[in-house]
């Protein structure tokens, strides 16, 4: 018992993860941009006027959270195979 809950509580853990950097590229995708930049100099700067890259940001950032809907669904198939 204590083994799956080691388990489910890193399932937990990855999945608050990849919602909470999903959402902060939704909802402030130039920070977020300007961060990635200013860390690890993978990306452009973004600046105020970016839409472009902004777009581009919060698509990713969709895609991060279909991805956590879609582990949550495969989840709760897992858990609930009939339902």
């Amino acid at each position: 018992m204590i083994r799956a809950l080691g388990a489910v509580l890193v399932y937990f853990v990855m999945l608050g993860s990849w919602v909470a950097v999903g959402l902060f590229i939704v909802i402030a995708p130039g920070r977020f941009g300007n961060l990635v930049n200013e860390s690890f100099g993978l990306f452009p700067a973004v600046g105020a006027r970016d839409w472009g890259k902004k777009l581009f940001l919060r698509l990713v950032g969709l895609g991060l959270l279909a991805f956590a809907a879609r582990f949550v669904w495969g989840i709760r198939r897992l858990v609930w195979p009939g339902a």
